[in-house]
């Protein structure tokens, strides 16, 4: 993410849902507003039949199918595990570097009494709330927090909006830690587990060391790892999932679950016709804060 422009790797993500949505047979995640939050390159590349016959092969859906069923699998595991919270009566969901997702079309209305604070750095919330405004009206429970997340903390950043900080919260943070320092990725979970009160609960997906993968997943691995450097947003996060357990833990957090990629592979993709399989490289992490 650079200074002075949206993230490309959020239209990307917002491409690859899209394309999910609208080719996919039966699929695990619908995003119907996802073609128009993504870019107009994007747009005019899942408009040509060649390359949707192309993208939808066989071949391609075991290789390029890893990284489209990442990002589909980690939105369905997050509101999978919302929709949990809600029905234990949680009233509020922040949505920590919210990128392109489009909850706030899909589902605000139908939560009314769900408070949802979209928190992002202003260049990428800029976008996206023109995109917003475009598709139709911003509900009112929908609030948009700025921050940058290399020099601001979370807790403060909220502080300043109309979260209540008495009243536990549902965080998810997609599509994130990949590109942040691990320090960074820590320094925040840290700021949650301090300014959340109890029962607070957080998902999010870290990516694992590239050098435990193997063959495909390897190769998968290297070829997003370009693609993002290609788009200027460089992969810098990875995390031993044993060590972080430890980490979050120390900070008072309790590990929920971690689903690696084959658990996501074999609760979401399980024996679906196109093939597409959760790549191995990315766990989703569900946390709750402990009592204090």
């Amino acid at each position: 993410m650079k200074q002075g422009r949206s993230s490309r790797t959020a239209e990307a993500a917002a491409a690859l849902r899209a394309h999910h949505y609208l080719f996919a047979h039966d699929p695990i995640f619908a995003d119907a507003y996802a073609f128009e939050m993504t870019n107009k390159a994007w747009k005019s590349l899942l408009s040509l039949p060649l390359v949707n016959r192309i993208f939808n092969s066989s071949a391609l859906n075991r290789t390029l199918g890893l990284l489209t069923a990442q990002v589909v699998g980690r939105s369905r595991y997050a509101e999978d595990c919302l929709k949990q919270a809600i029905e234990k009566g949680m009233n509020q969901y922040v949505l920590v570097g919210a990128g392109l997702d489009s909850f706030a079309l899909r589902l605000a209305q139908h939560y009314p009494d769900l408070k949802i604070f979209e928190v992002d750095h202003p260049d990428t919330q800029h976008l996206k709330i023109h995109k917003l405004k475009q598709l139709g009206d911003i509900p009112a429970n929908v609030e948009f927090v700025a921050i940058d997340f290399e020099k601001e903390v979370l807790g403060e950043v909220l502080a300043r909006s109309n979260y209540a900080q008495d009243r536990p919260a549902f965080y998810s943070w997609l599509g994130t830690t990949h590109y942040l320092q691990p320090e960074t990725t820590l320094q925040t979970l840290s700021s949650i587990a301090n300014f959340a009160v109890k029962h607070s609960e957080i998902v999010l997906d870290y990516s694992i060391d590239f050098d435990g993968l193997h063959g495909i997943e390897k190769i998968g691995a290297q070829l997003v790892a370009q693609f993002t450097q290609i788009l200027r947003e460089r992969l810098m996060g990875q995390f031993n999932p044993l060590t972080l357990h430890r980490q979050v833990e120390r900070m008072g957090f309790e590990v929920v679950e971690d689903a690696s990629g084959d658990d996501l592979s074999q609760r979401y993709f399980h024996h679906r016709l196109d093939q597409i399989q959760h790549t191995r490289a990315t766990h989703m992490l569900h946390l709750a804060v402990k009592l204090k």
